[in-house]
């Protein structure tokens, strides 16, 4: 029979990680047989190559056992990425996590007070007391495929509001011709530097052949083209973390939400908490799929005969469609508009606004 385990012996290390652009403040802690919560006194290191060595050194003298070892950092901006890159690289248990999750924890605690070394002593203790997953860094070709893909998002933005700008300025009483030819200028910089980027993406999936066969397969899809197809796969890390069609809505914000307290019931409607990246890449493939996919047309017919609008048929089409990708991602096979799935069909439920 094995020996029982020490009411103070540790069941998880965790090390919190409160990042800044110069340095940032770590938080060793463990979780004991008894379910005690040990904190010990917080150190900060500065963010670079050798700070994080630092960390590694100074976490190791602070383990008394074996026990698991995780780390827990806040995604805030892009200051944590090399320090998590590199624990992921020295085999590192490691969880990221988004700054709206850490908030609602930090909501349940009696804590007033907000400093560098209080946020690594909250994230250290939400590591202790949650299970967390763990991060999985994308590969190197999806990695650029993101950065890629939201250059070229940023870029379209610009070029749509430049063109406004254009318009009205040339419209208005007795209007610069310097200002004009500046303002056409710049559309035109956004337009070379748009080309520039499409040819990057062209030249990545060139050289990584079975990244473009799986998108193939995404474009097979009447109403998804390249473009979506490629922010849908950056966005998601290639679905690698996703387990499930519920997850992937609410990871996209496209989930559908619930407001309801007594006699007071708000209509139903989709949460926004989620990739806005996912949600306005997938507005415009959704309303062309109701011109040119029949499966798409036959199912927002039948939502928009129980709404009033046609907004929320939409919205619903923006899912389907998602979820879709994850499909024919997952299973690697193309787009099928005769297949029908042997189990029953998922109740079609829309939001209401």
């Amino acid at each position: 029979m094995p020996a029982a385990l020490s009411p103070t012996a540790p069941l998880k290390y965790v090390v919190g990680l409160d990042i800044a652009k110069d340095t940032f403040v770590a938080c060793f802690g463990r979780i004991e047989v008894s379910q005690q919560l040990r904190f010990g006194k917080e150190a900060t290191f500065d963010n670079t190559s050798a700070g994080f060595a630092a960390l590694l050194a100074w976490t190791t003298k602070q383990q008394a056992t074996t026990a698991p070892l995780w780390f827990v950092v806040e995604a805030t901006g892009v200051y944590y990425e090399n320090l998590a890159y590199f624990l992921s690289d020295t085999g590192q248990a490691l969880s990221v996590l988004l700054p709206n999750k850490v908030k609602h924890f930090a909501q349940s605690t009696e804590q007033k007070s907000k400093t560098d070394q209080l946020d690594a002593r909250l994230l250290c203790r939400l590591g202790l007391e949650r299970a967390l997953p763990a991060w999985q860094p994308p590969t190197p070709a999806l990695r650029q495929l993101r950065a890629l893909s939201r250059e070229r998002q940023s870029l379209t933005r610009q070029g749509a509001r430049l063109k406004t700008q254009h318009h009205a300025y040339a419209h208005s009483y007795q209007p610069d011709t310097r200002t004009l030819e500046r303002l056409s200028a710049r559309q035109q910089l956004v337009a070379q530097q748009l080309k520039a980027v499409d040819q990057d993406l062209a030249a990545l999936l060139e050289a990584e052949p079975e990244l473009a066969r799986k998108l193939a397969h995404l474009t097979s899809v009447p109403g998804i083209g390249l473009t979506t197809a490629i922010v849908v796969v950056a966005e998601t890390n290639g679905f690698v973390l996703i387990e499930n069609e519920r997850q992937l809505a609410s990871y996209a914000g496209l989930d559908v939400v619930q407001r309801q307290s007594g006699l007071a019931a708000q209509a139903t409607r989709i949460s926004r908490r989620g990739n806005v990246h996912l949600r306005q890449a997938l507005y415009l493939p959704a309303v062309s799929s109701l011109r040119y996919n029949p499966q798409q047309m036959a199912f927002y017919a039948r939502l928009r005969a129980r709404q009033p609008s046609g907004k929320p048929g939409v919205i619903a089409v923006m899912r389907k469609l998602l979820l879709l990708c994850f499909s024919l991602w997952k299973n690697d096979r193309p787009y099928d508009s005769h297949y029908h799935p042997a189990h029953l069909a998922e109740k079609e439920v829309a939001p209401a606004t």
